[in-house]
């Protein structure tokens, strides 16, 4: 075997040049040779990482503290690793533990600001994020969670003014390209995100996160999305309770309009209807725009190739039931007038099973799912039931009924549990 020196130095540079399956070549002839090498442990957590396999580099990270436990760079892995898979209070543990053992590493007080920004305090991240700067003021992660800090604060001149600082410094760095991308987003730029998320995947084709911002920005450029957008980061800067109280207050308020209208004078009754229309329609827009705004990315030069197989076929199938359930009410509404019939009941029906084709991951998979999809494809599984037993005339009132409860309930706990 080769020099495990020499070994480990290859490795490491292999994986800064994001040549990953070459550096676990390297790091496991090491291993094989020295089971109990915490450097090597900790690059091939790198390398996992790198591959998105977060519990098996989290193991070896702490493989890697359990042999030297005084190493504040493994608890920076490992604080890496949590935040990952969304486990903030533990990656929060351990990039304290991490500081404690080391306090002058800009790089754990960029992290500790981004795991803050994670739990919107956004005040107590820009605080982590100048502290790392104290210690290095040309530090690209703590450059880049301030200048995303102060956006939140609403801050922009000055964030704007950090990102051309951060860029200025380190014009070929992805990831800043992909924080300026969001920010812009964030602010209604859409246009200007879009060259820098299309700068980022020319450094990095791999970035997920640039892939993300591209299609976002590009579909922003259809006005509805854009404003729905623009809503989405509104309300995810709130606080976790007021993500929760403002779609529960804005129902229960547009159902008083409604309510109060019915007493009111004709025109105070008309305006009510139609602000009760309106939040109707912004409801299911919310619910389709995105499958619908892909199917715009289809047809463009950078958006096909930016949409994930997954995105493509819920595109597809979520406008097909929208089209074909619109179908089936205008040819009964052709064919049968106002009067009840079958292709009605059907047309309705297959219109609400774009509701759980807009979120069904694809393929299909029905291990190690979360609750949102679980409850997805058993809606679907249920619509189409129903649907037969419409054209099989075996659809009862009751039976529809419990169908309309299933499909309002999805909209109230889908959004809510989306995430693992």
């Amino acid at each position: 075997m080769a020099d495990p020196v020499i070994l480990l130095q290859r490795a490491h540079l292999l994986l800064s040049q994001g040549r990953t399956e070459d550096a676990i070549r390297q790091l496991s002839e090491v291993l094989q040779a020295d089971p109990n090498n915490d450097h090597a442990l900790s690059l091939m957590a790198r390398g996992r990482f790198d591959q998105r396999r977060f519990k098996e580099g989290m193991e070896l990270v702490q493989r890697a503290i359990s042999l030297q436990p005084t190493e504040s760079y493994y608890y920076y892995l490992l604080a890496f690793g949590y935040y990952s898979v969304d486990n903030n209070p533990h990656a929060q543990l351990n990039i304290r533990k991490a500081i404690e053992l080391h306090p002058y590493q800009p790089d754990y007080f960029g992290l500790w600001a981004l795991l803050l920004l994670e739990k919107n305090q956004f005040t107590e991240a820009l605080e982590k994020a100048n502290d790392g700067l104290s210690i290095d003021p040309e530090n690209i992660s703590c450059l880049n969670t301030r200048a995303t800090a102060l956006n939140k604060l609403n801050r922009t001149e000055e964030s704007f003014d950090t990102m051309r600082t951060v860029l200025d410094q380190d014009p070929e760095n992805y990831y800043t390209h992909i924080t300026v991308g969001w920010n812009l987003l964030e602010k209604g730029k859409q246009k200007e995100a879009t060259v820098h998320f299309r700068e980022a995947l020319r450094l990095n084709p791999n970035a997920e996160g640039a892939r993300a911002g591209l299609k976002q920005s590009l579909k922003s450029n259809i006005p509805p999305y854009k404003w729905l957008l623009q809503y989405s980061f509104w309300l995810n800067n709130k606080s976790r309770n007021a993500r929760w109280m403002i779609p529960i207050g804005l129902y229960i308020g547009i159902n008083l309009v409604d309510y109060l209208s019915k007493y009111a004078s004709p025109g105070l009754a008309l305006a009510g209807k139609i602000l009760v229309g309106l939040y109707i329609l912004v409801a299911l827009a919310s619910w389709f725009i995105n499958p619908l705004a892909n199917i715009f990315l289809f047809f463009h030069k950078d958006g096909k190739h930016a949409l994930t197989s997954s995105e493509k076929w819920s595109s597809v199938l979520t406008t097909t039931a929208l089209v074909f359930g619109l179908g089936l009410i205008i040819y009964h509404l052709v064919t049968q007038g106002a009067e009840e019939s079958v292709y009605s009941i059907a047309g309705i029906l297959t219109l609400t099973l774009a509701l759980p084709l807009s979120i069904i991951e694809f393929p299909v998979r029905l291990k190690d799912q979360v609750i949102a999809q679980y409850y997805a494809m058993g809606l679907l599984l249920m619509g189409l039931t129903w649907i037969g037993l419409t054209f099989s005339g075996m659809l009862t009132a009751t039976l529809f009924w419990t169908y309309v409860v299933a499909v309002v309930a999805f909209t109230w706990v889908v959004p809510f549990t989306r995430k693992r």
